[in-house]
């Protein structure tokens, strides 16, 4: 839990919405319904603004900031999974995951494999962890279903004084963007890796 907790925070340490150039403020102040996004973060090479089912022509501001939360958010948890993924393959944590049931980390197969060596109290614990995080720790939205990103706050923006924050606008803006497209590799790493490991049983592809 703890190594996620630290993936989840050193993977998107950039976000200060006092000092986003006021091309960025668009995600946390009203504008016109007939502005586009054309122009926010993310939308760089090769593929430049890409929405092919037009999700965000249709959106509000306030739905097109939770759009780019949530984003943040799956891009954050997938870079720690697949850290988590490859870590696994040749480092463990010393002594017991489970004292009681005499089982030790390193007893534990690497990937999906090893949710079924956990014993219910462990998972109970992972499910309470996430619970915590998701709802008083990093709140990502705010209000009723399906919840808005926090007043006053950039989209994904969740950790306060934690952030490294950069004043310079430009550096800020690339350093967003790099944050976002390893968000996006890394959802499409992982879900590999998914696949991988469940039809062969280890996240390696074949003739690696």
């Amino acid at each position: 839990m703890l190594a996620v907790s630290f993936g989840l925070v050193s993977a998107a340490a950039a976000f200060n919405v006092e000092t986003l150039p006021a091309a960025r403020q668009q995600l946390t102040r009203a504008m016109a319904p007939s502005m586009g996004y054309e122009t926010e973060l993310g939308a760089t090479g090769p593929l430049g603004y890409w929405d092919p089912l037009g999700l965000a022509s249709k959106a509000s501001p306030e739905q097109f900031a939770r759009f780019r939360a949530v984003e943040l958010k799956h891009g954050r948890i997938a870079m720690a999974a697949s850290t988590g993924y490859i870590v696994q393959s040749f480092l463990r944590f010393p002594g017991y995951l489970s004292v009681s049931e005499k089982i030790k980390f390193a007893d534990l197969p690497n990937g999906i494999a090893g949710f079924g060596k956990i014993p219910p109290a462990g998972l109970l614990q992972i499910l309470l962890g996430i619970g915590l995080m998701e709802g008083l720790t990093w709140k990502f939205y705010e209000g009723p279903w399906p919840g808005k990103v926090p007043e006053g706050k950039a989209p994904g923006d969740v950790a306060g004084d934690l952030w490294v924050r950069y004043p310079d606008p430009e550096v800020k803006a690339d350093k967003l963007n790099i944050e976002l497209n390893n968000g996006r590799a890394a959802m499409m790493g992982i879900t590999g890796m998914l696949m991988h490991d469940h039809l062969t049983g280890s996240w390696i592809p074949p003739g690696f």
